[in-house]
């Protein structure tokens, strides 16, 4: 990811910078959809950040989990964490969905729509929703203090950046209000549902089933639009055999 300048003659284009998805972090799907590639040298280090203008974000936060893990040692907290975090990684890679990073007992993952396609940014949402309701099936099968887990999820979608900064202990992330959003969509979230943004609803609305929550405090975003889906609703709208379909 990052190349050090020596010498004269060792520009930035020499510098045989790859694409984000050479890196193992961005799929070749959602590479393809790329406004702008961001490539700046500090400290004769290079950084490359990609900028998506429809990214769908997803946190999954395990609900009482302080008082859950004060339960049980650290060992065993990090098996049970380890099998649920397994069965979400796997349902990434089954349904399209990428995995950015696992924050102590949250889930962070995105979908890139292919293209600025109404239809491509449609089926984005799909797939995250379908994650989000993976998600919810799978915590009641990992227990902690002999307890099934159940999830908030939070969703929502608009612009964002991802890339890697620092120098040392890459990892790639993304930034924006968008990402922030998603967090506060979890964080005012009901343990067992997901709840979206305005954005996400409005691709969705027509083929799942939502409740209208009515206005949302958002920690720093203030009084905002939320729409919950239990997974064990959908619109009988979906017809069998669509993408959305396959829940």
């Amino acid at each position: 990811y990052q190349r050090r300048v020596h010498g004269e003659d060792d520009t930035v284009e020499n510098c045989n910078v790859e694409p984000v998805r050479s890196f193992g972090t961005i799929s070749t799907e959602s590479s393809t959809h790329r406004v702008t590639s961001l490539v700046s040298v500090t400290d004769a280090v290079v950084h490359v950040a990609d900028f998506h203008a429809d990214a769908v974000m997803l946190f999954a936060d395990i609900a009482g989990f302080t008082s859950l893990s004060s339960r049980v040692s650290a060992q065993q907290l990090v098996q049970s964490l380890n099998a649920l975090m397994t069965q979400i990684d796997k349902g990434c890679m089954k349904i399209g969905v990428e995995k950015v990073k696992t924050i102590g007992d949250c889930y962070m993952a995105v979908g890139i729509p292919v293209s600025a396609l109404t239809a491509d940014i449609k089926s984005a949402c799909a797939r995250v929703l379908r994650l989000a309701n993976l998600i919810h099936q799978v915590a009641p099968r990992v227990r902690i203090a002999d307890q099934a887990l159940t999830m908030r999820v939070g969703m929502a979608m608009g612009p964002v950046v991802g890339g890697v900064i620092g120098i040392s202990k890459f990892a790639y992330d993304f930034w924006g209000d968008t990402v922030n959003e998603a967090a506060r969509m979890e964080s005012s979230g009901v343990a067992g549902a997901t709840q979206v943004s305005a954005a996400v609803h409005r691709h969705l609305c027509k083929d799942f089933v939502f409740e209208n929550r009515g206005l949302v405090y958002l920690k720093g975003k203030g009084d905002v639009e939320a729409f919950l889906h239990h997974p064990s609703t959908r619109s009988s709208k979906v017809k069998s055999g669509d993408p959305v379909d396959q829940l």
